[in-house]
């Protein structure tokens, strides 16, 4: 759990990466996730006036903090899905822009980038896990 506590005592945000997306011109939109993986899901649809479809299976969930939730009967997805406090950033990035992606992974240097789904022309924002495709709850809303 400690590299956990870690990156919420001291996070990293991702400026460097953001500054290689733009100077790439890499990804067709971004979002800061300091408000968590849904909010940004929601944030950057709405405005993007698409859909996104997230991959359960490919969402980041340190192993511990994984037993640290099942051993409490909560959701490891729903947990790093509606958590907050990433400062990760969410892009999306077109086909035909892929070799200027591959140009910032490699100018990354390691830092590791994780496909987490696909972009789609129905609105909306949902997950698929095991074949059956969920709403992604709301993320973290300010003053509520």
């Amino acid at each position: 759990m400690a590299a956990c506590e870690a990156a919420f005592l001291e996070p990293q945000p991702r400026v460097r990466l953001g500054i290689l997306l733009g100077r790439n011109r890499a990804a067709s939109s971004c979002v800061d996730l300091s408000d968590g993986l849904a909010d940004g899901l929601h944030q950057l649809a709405e405005a993007s006036g698409v859909g996104l479809e997230v991959d359960s299976a490919a969402v980041p969930v340190d192993a511990e903090a994984r037993g640290w939730f099942e051993a409490r009967g909560l959701d490891p997805v729903v947990a790093a899905l509606t958590g907050g406090d990433d400062y990760e950033l969410l892009f999306t990035v077109r086909p035909r822009r892929q070799s200027r992606f591959e140009t910032v992974r490699r100018q990354a240097r390691g830092l590791r980038l994780t496909k987490l789904g696909t972009v789609r022309r129905e609105l909306g924002v949902s997950i698929t896990r095991g074949g059956i495709v969920e709403p992604v709850p709301p993320g973290y809303v300010h003053f509520q």
